[in-house]
């Protein structure tokens, strides 16, 4: 009886190391990615939809209120990496990434100008 609940006790505790190592494992979010203090808007020079967005920006009353990191992507590597990590955070893939690209400081993430444009409205 002592030795069935031995080799019990030594299953369930390899059960949970296994498991334990397997989620720690796992690519997620927030996983090598530290949360911005600032939104981050992502754009491309060029980009229509991008061009809407300024638009608003440029006439939106709380502009100088709400701090906004703008990273263009298309002629900054450094800033399209980024913009790849913060996508990944949110489990968007390469290939449905695009521009305009929010990032909130809560690790929340928006494309396209309709989206951004409302969401800033409704701060």
């Amino acid at each position: 009886m002592k030795s069935k609940f031995g080799l019990l006790i030594g299953l369930a505790t390899l059960v949970i190391v296994i498991s334990g190592v397997f989620l720690l494992s796992r690519g997620g979010p927030g996983q090598n990615t530290s949360l911005p203090s600032n939104y981050e808007y992502f754009w491309g020079d060029g980009c229509p939809h991008c061009a809407n967005v300024q638009a608003f920006f440029d006439t939106w009353d709380k502009k100088d209120q709400v701090n906004i990191n703008k990273l263009e992507v298309w002629n900054s590597p450094t800033n399209a990496r980024l913009m790849q990590e913060r996508a990944k955070y949110c489990n968007i893939s390469p290939s449905g990434m695009g521009v305009p690209f929010l990032f909130t400081p809560e690790g929340k993430c928006l494309s396209g100008d309709a989206s951004i444009v409302d969401f800033f409205k409704s701060l």
